[in-house]
């Protein structure tokens, strides 16, 4: 009997592995930020360890003068000294998180809050922010995530941005409420940082409700394709010269 040496058979059978055809689906499963929801969360930000940063980068500032040294806990920061206009502390109510922001003088304020994670290294993770439709307060809203290091200039540990992304606000009519930002993760206790400021002279509170970190994944399915008569078929793919290598 003559052996056949296609790749497929007439059939549609494959005689040699490696022919499926595969689809990736990717999908973000978990939740790695604790207490995202300010409804659930209610007025206790307002409490929350908050430090007042006078340094030309406030952002790291904060994180090296008041460290997030337990996992999963909101801490908070805001501008201070001669630097910067101090608009007040983040606070938590009525189901939403509150960022002040003024300018005075020329100069921008700052105030934020950030929490240190417990993730897996190399894996990645995408942020999602809920904002409002609240009109009024005019600021921009900045989701940031940083990974630490040690600084052997200052021998002691501080911090690298990893990934940045802004949201303007007010939201306008027709413009997506959600702010979404992929990073992945350098260290296992990679720190996520939302602050806001503004260019405008009047007091602003820069609210959103919710904050989502989960985690990708990844996953390779076969490829079906439905026939005349409804019957499902695997796709193949045909290398080279189509038959059937010596090696």
């Amino acid at each position: 009997m003559k052996i056949s040496r296609q790749q497929i058979t007439a059939r549609g059978i494959s005689q040699q592995s490696g022919l499926d055809t595969l689809s990736s689906i990717i999908n973000y499963t978990g939740e790695f930020i604790n207490f995202g929801n300010a409804f659930s969360y209610i007025n206790t930000l307002s409490s929350a360890t908050d430090y007042a940063t006078t340094t030309t980068d406030p952002h790291i500032g904060a994180l090296v003068g008041s460290p997030p040294s337990v996992i999963n806990l909101w801490y908070r920061y805001h501008s201070s000294g001669a630097l910067y206009t101090n608009a007040g502390s983040a606070t938590s109510t009525s189901g939403l998180f509150a960022l002040l922001a003024r300018k005075s003088g020329g100069l921008n304020s700052f105030c934020g809050m950030y929490q240190k994670l417990l993730l897996t290294t190399a894996k990645e993770y995408k942020i999602s922010v809920q904002t409002t439709s609240i009109t009024g307060s005019e600021g921009t809203l900045y989701i940031n995530t940083y990974t630490p290091f040690y600084n052997i200039e200052i021998d002691s540990e501080s911090y690298i941005l990893t990934s940045s992304v802004i949201k303007d606000l007010p939201n306008t009519a027709g413009t997506l409420g959600i702010v979404e930002s992929l990073f992945t993760a350098r260290s296992s206790n990679d720190i996520l940082l939302i602050y806001a400021t503004t260019e405008s002279t009047s007091s602003n509170l820069i609210v959103f409700s919710d904050i989502s970190i989960q985690e990708k994944q990844e996953y390779l399915t076969q490829v079906y394709a439905t026939d005349m008569w409804g019957n499902a078929h695997k796709v193949l793919r045909v290398a080279a010269d189509q038959t059937i290598s010596d090696d």
